[in-house]
Order: C-alpha cells, then sequence, then structure tokens
C-alpha cells in the first residue's frame, strides 16, 4: 500500500477512534500535516465508500500542488 494512503487512512482512523469528543484536539496537532486537507475532505465519504476515495482524493491533491 501507498505510503500516503496508508499514513492518510491512519489520520482518518484517528480521528474517528481515538479523538472522539476531542475532535479539535485531532485539527490542533495535524492542521500542519501535509495530508490535513486530503483527510478533511474524506469526512464527507462513509466509512464504506473511504476505501475508493481515498485514493481518488489523493491524486486530486496531488494534481493540485
Amino acid at each position: 500500500m501507498d505510503k500516503r494512503l496508508k499514513t492518510a487512512l491512519r489520520l482518518r482512523f484517528e480521528y474517528y477512534n481515538l479523538y472522539e469528543k476531542k475532535e479539535e484536539k485531532w485539527h490542533e496537532k495535524y492542521n500542519q500535516h501535509n495530508l490535513y486537507s486530503v483527510v478533511v475532505k474524506s469526512f464527507d465519504y462513509d466509512f464504506k465508500e473511504i476505501g475508493e476515495m481515498m485514493p481518488k482524493l489523493l491524486k486530486q491533491n496531488e494534481k493540485n500542488l
């Protein structure tokens, strides 16, 4: 698995599982991370869709750089 994809999925997992009811702390911790905007966009998608959508979001982010 692509390292960037694995990292983005890990950050999303942390948001929903480790920072539940402490979401602002997650945003403060990762707002300078290079994948922050991708992970935030991924919140628009259900966990069932994220396996398909995260690679697309990463490619879209690469194009915007």
